[in-house]
């Protein structure tokens, strides 16, 4: 009887970037919801939804959840039942920023930029689009653990005996850490949840799930080491259809590989 829901739509002007920040943001977890349109209706890509608590990972305001619209719109569409109220929401927007204002390691700048937009210029050991990604830390133990290669990626070159981000981990290591690839979106590699992914000899299997925007994907392959999205050809059962929210297995033999699912 008393659900609340309220749209805005921010204009800015055609093709142009939007950056939407959400300082604060606390609503009823899977009760209230923050829809997201990079458009200027409903037709348009949803590009995120937001519910629960988001809270920066740090103090620092680099860490803020920042969504990107480039068609110089952003449709914002809220729901929220009458059963539990929280704080809400802070959100800000800019036209043609520097995303998450280079995070504190970089400068704005529009020089040599071709479509005359601006772009973040990153301090040295800093990289990626708002210069959030650090690289070469400790300069990757050199001479002993690594060294630096500044010709490609910019990242840390391991011996034989260390790994790791910045070589400081020993091979073999009871320690796990964290790689970021660098993958280029595709129509193969939007983003989906509640799906099944599968390991073998070198790829990963990623089959059916929920993605926000129509996807003729529902099955792909990724090639681990070089991260590319493949569509898997592979011919369903007609009772099957598309699923989400279940268990697959892989079975091999000399022959045949079979999936299933359920």
């Amino acid at each position: 009887k008393y659900k609340t829901k309220c749209t805005w739509l921010i204009e800015g002007y055609p093709n142009a970037v939007l950056r939407l920040r959400f300082n604060h943001f606390a609503t009823e977890c899977s009760w209230d919801h923050m829809y997201i349109y990079d458009g200027d209706s409903i037709y348009a890509p949803l590009i995120a939804v937001f519910s629960g608590l988001v809270v920066p990972e740090t103090r620092g305001n680099e860490t803020v959840p920042e969504v990107v619209t480039t068609s110089g719109y952003a449709l914002l569409h809220f729901f929220s039942d009458a059963a539990y109220n929280l704080t809400g929401f802070t959100i800000t927007y800019s036209i043609n920023s520097c995303p998450n204002n280079c995070s504190g390691h970089g400068r704005c700048s529009t020089a040599n930029s071709v479509s005359g937009r601006v772009y973040c210029e990153c301090e040295e050991y800093w990289k990626g689009e708002a210069c959030d990604i650090p690289y070469c830390r400790d300069n990757c133990g050199s001479p002993d653990h690594g060294y630096c290669d500044l010709t490609g990626e910019k990242l840390c070159v391991c011996n034989d005996s260390w790994q790791g981000p910045d070589c400081s981990l020993s091979v073999p290591s009871t320690e796990a850490f964290w790689v970021l690839p660098s993958v280029k979106p595709s129509a193969q590699s939007l983003g989906r949840a509640s799906h099944e992914a599968l390991v073998h000899s070198g790829l990963m299997w990623v089959v059916g799930g929920y993605s926000f925007n129509y996807s003729n994907y529902h099955m792909c392959l990724i090639l681990l080491l070089s991260f590319l999205f493949l569509p898997a050809a592979i011919t369903w059962r007609p009772a099957r259809g598309i699923r989400f929210l279940s268990a697959a297995a892989l079975s091999t033999d000399m022959d045949t590989r079979w999936l299933c699912t359920r």
